[in-house]
């Protein structure tokens, strides 16, 4: 069974994520901030989960983001989601693709899927199309 990490303040979405992945099969911990989530990737390493998805906005505005920021300084190597309701605005899945990218995210989430129960998975690809089936994707070393 493969380890998922899950970071975010909000209860209902990271219940409604928590289920998703536990269906797929991942072993699934959580944390509520990113510092809880930076922490946690630091104690049991940085192998240990084969997939983060946090949110950017949590203990503060960027706290995902300086998350991910270190995460990556420290080679991870998985798959990373970041999962968003910023991403429901017009113009903003794009210039998230360009920034978000050079934090090795690999999918966006409009959190208004997950919501629904029916999570989209936005590939950083600038024109990807959404995804309905989550595939892990190593980041290149």
């Amino acid at each position: 069974m493969k380890n998922l990490l899950i970071v975010d303040d909000n209860k209902k979405y990271e219940t409604i994520l928590s289920n998703f992945f536990s269906q797929l099969g991942y072993h699934v911990e959580t944390a509520l901030t990113g510092k809880e989530g930076l922490d946690k990737v630091r104690e049991r390493g940085v192998d240990y989960y084969s997939v983060i998805v946090t949110d950017i906005t949590m203990e503060s505005q960027l706290a995902g983001i300086y998350m991910l920021g270190d995460i990556r300084k420290m080679k991870f190597a998985g798959t990373v989601v970041v999962a968003s309701t910023g991403f429901d605005v017009p113009l903003v899945v794009p210039l998230s693709r360009l920034f978000l990218g050079r934090y090795g995210v690999h999918y966006l989430v409009p959190k208004t899927t997950v919501l629904k129960n029916q999570l989209e998975f936005l590939p950083m690809q600038f024109f990807g199309e959404p995804i309905k089936e989550f595939r892990e994707i190593q980041a290149a070393s």
